[in-house]
């Protein structure tokens, strides 16, 4: 680990949380001497109302570094444009930001040089994620619906893009297992997935997306998820078809992050039934003698007896989509924190 010699780090600290705990952290970790930015009352107060004034601010970030930190070099300056003293300081080595301000930095950079400064060396931390994947902010503890350790104070609204149970209950399942902590309010809607009622290739993932958005959008949820099952051909093999099942977790800041299921090769005659306009469902009625297959197991609990069904790809799919969410900071996922530090 690379040590610096002055390191700075700055943000409102506002409701005092886990995510200023990691920006201070390891502020102090890298840096000989820490400067520590906090927005003035003026510049808080475009973030919103209801912001702890800054002598209480400074107070809980003192009281953090005196029971961590206690005997290390630091001060704490005012900040009152997007940069602060960051801009203009020529012995600063560094700076540390979240991935919310890294592009403020960036820009911070452009303007030392063109004032013919040393760019600082940024060093960005991970997202520090509430109960609900989402990133703690004050923001967030402020509107009731985290505390400041990031437990979730409100249920987790989650729209599922289908009434049929087969995907309903792995759905359930997984968000039980991934959440235990939090109360979850979970509501199948029926919606049109805009892709034919057989997708081949692609068309599952814009199906399964086209599910969990408009979902979401029904009922104003966290998160909305759309399960699609299609169909997969393959370049070398092309009497190979494959059936996956496409999940798409799309959240309430507009990231949309997609898994697949493990599949399973369809036989020759089933897959000229599917080119030739059928459709699984089709062939597993057709198969099995059963109307109600579709909502069960499925063709491949029918064609596997037992051994797999439905449900198991199913969970296997929205368990793989939820995987970016746990590390969004590899990321392009933007979680629209409103930024005073980027006003023009």
């Amino acid at each position: 680990m690379k040590i610096y010699g002055r390191v700075a780090v700055g943000g409102t600290f506002d409701s005092f949380h886990k995510g200023h705990e990691a920006l201070l952290n390891e502020a102090f970790k890298i840096g000989r001497h820490v400067i520590i930015g906090i927005t003035s009352d003026d510049m808080a107060s475009k973030k919103g109302h209801g912001i702890e004034p800054i002598d209480t601010r400074r107070k809980y970030v003192i009281r953090w570094i005196k029971e961590h930190y206690p005997d290390r070099s630091y001060e704490i300056v005012v900040i009152n444009d997007r940069y602060g003293p960051a801009l203009y300081m020529e012995e600063l080595d560094a700076i540390v930001v979240s991935p919310e301000t890294y592009h403020v930095a960036l820009k911070l950079n452009r303007e030392r040089v063109s004032m013919g400064l040393k760019p600082l060396e940024i060093v960005r931390i991970s997202y520090v994620l509430a109960d609900d994947l989402f990133p703690i902010s004050s923001r967030r503890i402020r509107a009731g619906e985290i505390d400041r350790s990031g437990r979730r104070m409100l249920p987790i609204r989650v729209a599922i893009g289908s009434t049929n149970k087969s995907k309903v209950k792995p759905v359930i399942a997984f968000l039980r297992a991934l959440f235990p902590r939090a109360s979850l309010d979970i509501t199948p809607v029926k919606v049109d997935s805009g892709v034919p009622e057989q997708p081949i290739g692609d068309e599952t993932y814009l199906g399964a997306y086209n599910r969990a958005k408009s979902a979401l959008e029904s009922i104003g949820a966290d998160y909305g998820i759309g399960i699609e099952s299609g169909i997969f051909s393959h370049k070398y093999l092309k009497k190979c078809f494959i059936v996956y099942q496409v999940a798409c977790v799309y959240d309430k800041y507009g990231n949309a992050s997609f898994g697949t299921s493990k599949g399973f090769m369809l036989s020759e005659n089933m897959a000229e039934e599917i080119l030739r306009g059928k459709t699984l469902g089709d062939i597993a009625k057709r198969i099995s003698g059963r109307t109600d297959i579709n909502e069960n197991e499925g063709i491949v609990g029918f064609i596997s007896k037992g051994v797999v069904t439905r449900y198991d790809l199913s969970y296997d799919a929205v368990k793989a989509a939820f995987i970016p969410r746990l590390s969004p900071e590899y990321y392009k996922y933007n979680f629209n924190e409103y930024d005073p530090y980027d006003e023009k």
